[in-house]
């Protein structure tokens, strides 16, 4: 995700999507009565009888509702048109729904823009630029390093293994174990806690028995996949894999089940609350030193005031993702609480 512009005075905020989870920061931060902006397609008739045709247009609607498709990567945004271009393939006032996907970009226009609000969004940015996963593909001719990265797959230098069919079995053995270290050394050098070695055959079983011969202390996760190729290919395959969805989720929900178990052993003390009102008391009383609220719960007036209040006060927000299992459990706690 890319902030294009920032209008703070007029409250608008244009953004470049790059990915599906973009879609899901949109969703969490545009609420019913916002405006967005986008390029849409609209069926256009010339007359009754004609079967129309769709016209690329600019809409502006005043939001009702949103709709997140995972499975079709398009996040569905749907209200009354307020403005639009050109004029005479738009009807004011009647229903449309835009589809953003990645690549888009939109215009999100609020009457004010909380800080709660636009730190969902700059992390989002950070995200997207910080490095989630380490993956080298490798076979016994070289290794392929890249970096699974918010808005794509970063790939680094090819380390080629200089092996010989023609090498005596003491210089070839030499140069395997040479080649070993230097995969083992990018390994621990990748600025992640998660790093998936994966290729055809044999080798990247081989480096996994060498490392633990040496009991290498690498400092990661490591592990070890099937891939049909040491091509950049071979990456993309391991990135579609159920795992690495799985890896990441996990990564993503870490911090968000601390907090929630500092919250609950709150509970034992009376230190932390839930529910609006005694978030909202807590608060009052300077007995609030974190709030957590699920996304979901976000458009709600009496919790932005809420957060308005926490925010005024310099009190650290987090918010959770709703469907998250973290998301789920503070749902049971009316989707808002405090940590004393």
């Amino acid at each position: 995700m890319q902030i294009v512009k920032f209008y703070h005075v007029e409250g608008v905020l244009r953004l470049k999507l790059d990915t599906l989870e973009d879609l899901w920061t949109v969703q969490r931060i545009v609420f019913p009565n916002d405006l967005v902006k986008s390029k849409s397609l609209r069926k256009f008739k010339a007359n009754e009888s004609d079967t129309g045709e769709l016209k690329e247009v600019i809409i502006t609607l005043r939001v009702e509702k949103t709709e997140l498709d995972k499975n079709a990567s398009r996040l569905r945004i749907m209200g009354k048109i307020v403005e639009g271009k050109p004029e005479q393939y738009i009807k004011l006032n009647s229903y449309h729904t835009l589809n953003i996907a990645p690549l888009d970009t939109l215009d999100i226009i609020k009457p004010e823009w909380p800080d709660y609000i636009v730190d969902v969004v700059k992390n989002a940015v950070g995200d997207t630029k910080k490095p989630r996963l380490g993956i080298i593909v490798v076979d016994d001719e070289k290794a392929l390093p890249a970096y699974l990265l918010g808005y794509g797959v970063e790939f680094r230098n090819e380390i080629y293994s200089n092996l010989s069919k023609r090498m005596t079995q003491k210089d070839f053995q030499e140069q395997q174990k040479k080649f070993y270290e230097n995969i083992i050394n990018i390994i621990k050098g990748m600025d992640v806690d998660n790093v998936i070695v994966a290729g055809p055959g044999f080798t990247k079983d081989d480096i996994k028995a060498y490392a633990e011969s040496k009991q290498e202390k690498i400092g990661k996760n490591v592990i070890y996949k099937q891939a049909s190729n040491a091509e950049r290919s071979g990456v993309y395959e391991i990135i579609r894999s159920p795992e690495v969805e799985s890896l990441l989720h996990d990564e993503h929900i870490r911090k968000e089940f601390a907090i929630m178990e500092e919250f609950l052993k709150g509970l034992s003390t009376g230190t932390s609350k839930y529910g609006i009102e005694n978030v909202r008391n807590a608060i009052e009383d300077y007995m609030c030193k974190t709030v957590i609220v699920n996304d979901s719960a976000l458009g709600n007036p009496e919790v932005q005031k809420i957060l308005a209040k926490a925010e005024s006060m310099h009190i650290p927000i987090e918010i959770f993702n709703s469907a998250d299992e973290v998301g789920t459990q503070l749902s049971g706690f009316k989707d808002i609480a405090s940590i004393g």
